[in-house]
């Protein structure tokens, strides 16, 4: 199998969904930003390309969630995982609102 992460579509792919949501879905950060996909494009094939499958995280925010919340890229990905560490992030980032608002 031919690595598709190289091919023509995939870099259109990542480009329109940098584009679309122009700053990090979680933590709003513009630096260093990433097309990370909801559904695991290698266990997906028929929405690896799909613009909505893929959302914009910076390099801090893709890093947690490979790192943390998944134990590596290998580990299939799915649309719960990905939304469980969504929310996981905003409850934490509110939390953190709230102690500094103290």
């Amino acid at each position: 199998m031919s690595d598709w992460r190289k091919t023509t579509n995939y870099r259109k792919w990542r480009a329109h969904v940098i584009r679309r949501d122009t700053k990090c879905v979680i933590c709003s950060s513009r630096k260093k930003r990433a097309a990370h996909h909801i559904k695991n494009g290698s266990h997906h094939a028929e929405s690896r390309f799909d613009i909505e499958n893929g959302v914009t995280l910076c390099y801090k925010c893709h890093m947690n969630f490979h790192t943390n919340f998944k134990n590596s890229y290998r580990e299939k990905c799915t649309e719960k995982d990905w939304y469980n560490f969504k929310m996981l992030m905003e409850y934490a980032m509110n939390i953190e609102k709230e102690v500094n608002e103290i």
